[in-house]
């Protein structure tokens, strides 16, 4: 049977309308939850709101059952939780919710620094733990770890033995075996602690319950955009267009040729996951085995964030293997490296590629399967260039821009 999936019509819904029916005004009823100890920065005051209405229908489910606290007993931790600790909580348990497998992400100023799931029965929590730590150690360094799973003592002593060389600044998990708070208590006056609930409630595909809930976008000018939940309609790999097709200006098909391998299927959606909630726009995420390699994320050219990962991914797997490297030269001498970290690798871009280019550096370095939604003018040329380096690019057909 000819392979050979027709989207070349997709580029039309960036130029179409998509309008909602929302009301001409709307009323919010917000409930205080707690005073923070300061906001993003120190000279700011802060406070917490949990939504108690959306024009006059209930909106508070979903934080009643998500019960996000602080649980540090002695009043140590800083003083508690700051709007930046929280901020990146949350943003961590948005990313959580698409894996049912345990797994532990890493926030750093509301991005993703570090993440890992388990891909083998054998790997317990706190190999998971040490994995996304060493993706990035020194991005790492005062992160926000967030498990979706309840701390156990071997995870609680890797968080804790680099210390106080490697500094985590809170720790968040669905539950903390008996004890465990006191440990980490003793063992640190700085650490923040915190404990949620319920993370298999979040939204996180087209059609799920919203529980009333909308994105809301703040603008310096005294507006409020007001937006659907930012979901994704990728729920397996059943969802992907594994063949895209489109034909240019000469009616010529150009066909994806190469399928993902089932390894790969399962890095392109953990990729995709984190691109959908931990990755700022124009965002790449790249993942191997299980494991974030780097991210690129927050750039205003597309080939600009491939790039980004691709010097970050190769500068920390000089970190790992104890290679000296001059930053300012980039990749230059990975050729050293026993384990170049993009070989094999999948790679998310939360938007089309409009040249071909981004594609072709990501094959330059062994990236051997991308995800992305397709839709640009030259989808055509950035699939013969997948063809030439036999990268396999499935379609999802939808994009997943971030702006936070």
């Amino acid at each position: 049977m000819q392979k050979g999936t027709d989207i070349s019509d997709l580029k039309r819904i960036y130029r179409q309308r998509n309008e909602g029916e929302f009301p001409s005004s709307l009323q919010l009823t917000l409930n205080k939850e707690q005073d923070l100890k300061y906001g993003e920065n120190p000279h700011q005051q802060a406070a917490l709101y949990t939504l108690h209405t959306i024009a006059q229908h209930p909106a508070h489910h979903l934080a009643a059952l998500t019960n996000l606290q602080s649980v540090r007993s002695d009043g140590k931790g800083k003083g508690g939780l700051s709007l930046t600790n929280l901020m990146d909580i949350a943003r961590g348990m948005d990313c959580l919710k698409y894996f049912s497998a345990p797994a532990v992400v890493i926030m750093k100023h509301n991005v993703v620094s570090g993440f890992a799931r388990q891909t083998t029965s054998s790997q317990a929590l706190c190999d998971i733990y040490r994995l996304a730590r060493d993706a990035d150690r020194r991005s790492n360094f005062g992160g926000t770890v967030i498990f979706n799973r309840p701390l156990d003592t071997d995870t609680t002593e890797a968080l804790l033995e680099l210390y106080p060389r490697h500094i985590i600044d809170v720790i968040a998990a669905p539950d903390y075996q008996d004890g465990l708070l006191a440990r980490i208590e003793h063992a640190s006056p700085h650490i923040r602690l915190s404990q949620f609930s319920h993370l298999e409630q979040l939204p996180r595909f087209l059609g799920d319950p919203t529980h009333g809930l909308y994105s809301f976008k703040e603008l310096p000018t005294g507006r409020l955009a007001i937006q659907d939940l930012p979901l994704t309609g990728i729920k397996s790999p059943e969802d992907l267009i594994l063949d895209p097709m489109v034909f240019d200006k000469d009616g010529t098909p150009h066909i994806l040729e190469r399928s993902p391998t089932p390894q790969e299927i399962q890095d392109l959606l953990s990729a995709w996951y984190i691109n959908v909630a931990g990755a700022r726009s124009n965002g790449v995420v790249i993942i191997r085995n299980g494991v974030l390699v780097a991210c690129g994320s927050g750039q205003v050219e597309r080939v600009g964030a491939v790039e980004q990962a691709i010097v970050k991914g190769m500068q920390k797997a000089f970190d790992r293997e104890g290679l000296t490297y001059d930053p300012l030269f980039g990749i230059s001498g990975f050729e050293r490296l026993k384990d170049n970290p993009f070989q094999g690798a999948a790679c998310s871009s939360d938007a089309f590629f409009p040249f071909p280019d981004a594609v072709e550096t990501l094959g330059r370095v062994g990236v051997s399967a991308i995800i992305q939604p397709y839709g640009s003018v030259r989808d055509d040329q950035v699939i013969d260039a997948a063809n030439r380096l036999q990268i396999a690019m499935p379609a999802t057909l939808e994009r997943c821009f971030g702006h936070f």
